[in-house]
């Protein structure tokens, strides 16, 4: 006997329904109904949802049921209502999205959990980084682009032809584009083939490739458009030539653009003192992004220029742009002896894969401890430090009052020169972020692991205990024993320690052992995870006005470690690309082949 919908509709109970169908009936009502318990307190909800009863099933007896479920969950309704079925429907759809998340949570988990096991053996496998007989190029990773290939005028036409007419996040007629949300954020957006508008105002063409052939035809378009305030051109391969294209521009609109990220361009020292002279007669600039351009030593006093000219420049990236121990020293040295009348707008610098070395790390030092320091963010991660340069940056920390954010992982650290950086940081009055543990392309970019045992332990413990600021801390899979992390984790958890952290992270890269000793260490460092884990949620909740933890790590955690600035820089092409490689689905290519003449004929290309 099948049941129709308008038999379903005409009661609220459901005895008159043949006894196999209550019974599914009844099944499909409980499950569902705990399931959505599930999903609301974040737990795991049962895969079985895919299955469920829906209202538009081909199936006649399977469309009927849904309607059943559905009085059975949401009763009270009138006979004749809809209301029960439609939320049925719009609970059966969160459900399945949430198990969507699900299934990706798992996935990253499972890719996580073998890259723990890949991280302790490449770290055990390299160990502590011998100074002496390992020496470190100070001249820093070579700053080459990944490789691509230059677009045609066909690719770039309908984008550029859109600029040009004044556009903005929606569609032109005709357009043969599309518009969509931002993935995560839900900001507005149109795609073209190759070209995306925000609705913030990004103009995105990260990994689309202008190079020089096109970056003309796209500064042109942008003349006559007023809606684009952040510029991304990562990986454009534009060279010597964009990098004097886009100076033209800004001398002639200097205010039109707030942000410039010009990663992977090909320019170098020369033309990025042309680009350089012309930043600074913007007053709209607050962040310019220059990671892997080769601007070498021969920048560093455009860089000053920039630096101390451009009115309202906040945050500089000089990730992997080969300046050099010396090219870096050299700047710090400018600015430490920089006595302007009012100090500098620079808040964030990125020194990541510089070549980092005492030298530079002796004049970072005498900035840090300058009292026109402005910086907030230093970041000098993949950068051979070791024992020398930690010793000689404690100095100037010891003195320093401004600094919310240190993160130095892979700098080849070890106990010696951790202990007194981590000495100088006792009772720092604003920082809020400290990372002394590994870098993901650390052996990409020839650098070295951070070798960090528990002899750090007293020293580490001491900063937890006297920096109230501090709701950071990373030292990620670190050869320190069970017992040496126990430690830390004791004083982390307690109620009454001084920092109130938001986020820890550490992993011991060596098995445990199977005698006594070690399995109550274990045993201990399972009980304490479980306690610090609690802690943290509280700390997070309180401090985000009643935040679920996970919607901390997914949102508030990135603000924690970064400034604002690089929500400017958010790219849908390089978040697809490095989503798809961290599932497996992708390989992104990083040297190119030996043939390949395209970076020489970049370098050389004249109008």
């Amino acid at each position: 006997m099948t049941v129709l919908p308008s038999q379903i509709a005409a009661t609220t109970t459901l005895s008159p329904l043949p006894g196999d169908f209550q019974v599914e009936v009844s099944k499909w009502s409980g499950e569902i109904r705990q399931n959505l318990e599930f999903m609301n307190k974040g737990e795991r909800v049962l895969e079985n949802v895919f299955n469920a009863p829906r209202r538009k099933h081909a199936d006649q007896t399977s469309a009927s049921m849904a309607h059943a479920i559905a009085q059975m969950l949401y009763p009270g309704a009138p006979p004749d209502s809809l209301a029960p079925i439609i939320q049925y429907e719009k609970d059966i759809v969160k459900l399945r999205v949430y198990i969507q998340e699900q299934r990706k949570a798992d996935i990253e988990t499972a890719t996580a959990r073998r890259a723990a096991k890949d991280w302790r053996k490449r770290i055990i496998h390299q160990g502590p980084w011998n100074e002496v007989d390992d020496p470190l190029s100070l001249e820093g990773p070579p700053s080459l682009p990944m490789p691509v290939q230059i677009g045609t005028t066909e690719d770039f036409a309908p984008f550029f032809s859109h600029l040009k007419m004044g556009g903005d996040d929606n569609l032109m007629g005709g357009e043969d584009a599309e518009m969509k949300l931002e993935p995560y954020y839900d900001t507005h957006m149109i795609e073209f083939g190759r070209g995306v508008l925000y609705a913030d105002r990004r103009m995105d063409l990260c990994k689309m490739v202008v190079g020089p052939t096109h970056i003309g035809d796209l500064m042109d378009s942008l003349e006559t458009n007023l809606f684009t305030q952040h510029f991304l051109l990562g990986n454009n391969i534009i060279g010597p030539l964009g990098a004097n294209r886009i100076a033209r521009f800004v001398d002639k609109y200097p205010n039109r653009m707030i942000t410039w990220y010009l990663a992977g361009n090909c320019i170098d020292g020369e033309s990025f003192e042309i680009l350089a002279n012309s930043l600074v007669k913007s007053t709209s600039v607050t962040n310019v992004w220059s990671k892997r351009n080769p601007l070498g030593p021969s920048s560093v006093d455009a860089l000053f220029r920039l630096i101390t000219h451009a009115q309202n420049l906040r945050t500089l990236d000089l990730d992997q742009t080969s300046i050099g121990d010396a090219g870096v020293a050299r700047l710090f040295s400018l600015l430490a002896d920089y006595k302007p009348s009012s100090p500098p707008a620079l808040r964030h610098i990125y020194l990541n894969a510089c070549g980092v070395g005492t030298k530079a790390a002796e004049q970072i030092s005498r900035y840090l401890a300058n009292d026109s320091c402005t910086l907030t963010s230093l970041y000098m991660s993949h950068n051979p430090l070791g024992n020398g340069a930690a010793k000689t940056l404690s100095i100037g920390l010891k003195s320093n009052k401004t600094l919310e954010r240190l993160v130095m992982s892979s700098g080849g650290l070890k106990d010696e020169g951790t202990i007194q950086l981590l000495a100088s940081l006792s009772s720092h009055p604003a920082l809020r972020v400290l990372d002394i543990g590994q870098g993901y392309a650390t052996e990409d970019l020839g650098m070295r692991f951070n070798w960090l045992t528990e002899a750090i332990v007293p020293s580490l413990i001491n900063v937890i205990q006297t920096v109230p600021t501090l709701k950071y801390l990373v030292l990620d899979y670190t050869p320190m024993s069970r017992r040496g992390l126990n430690e830390i984790m004791n004083v982390a958890v307690s109620p009454n320690v001084t920092a109130k952290l938001l986020y820890f992270f550490a992993k011991p890269i060596h098995p445990q052992g199977s005698d006594y000793e070690s399995v109550k260490d274990g045993q201990e460092a399972a009980r304490l995870w479980r306690l610090l884990k609690t802690r943290l949620e509280e700390n997070a909740a309180k401090e985000y006005n009643g935040i679920k933890y996970q919607e901390f790590l997914a949102e508030e955690k990135r603000w924690l470690v970064s400034p604002e600035d690089v929500r400017h820089i958010d790219s849908v092409y390089r978040n697809r690309d490095a989503g798809m490689a961290r599932r497996g689905l992708k390989i992104l290519d990083k040297l190119w082949d030996d043939d390949d003449d395209t970076l020489e004929m970049v370098k050389n290309a004249t109008e």
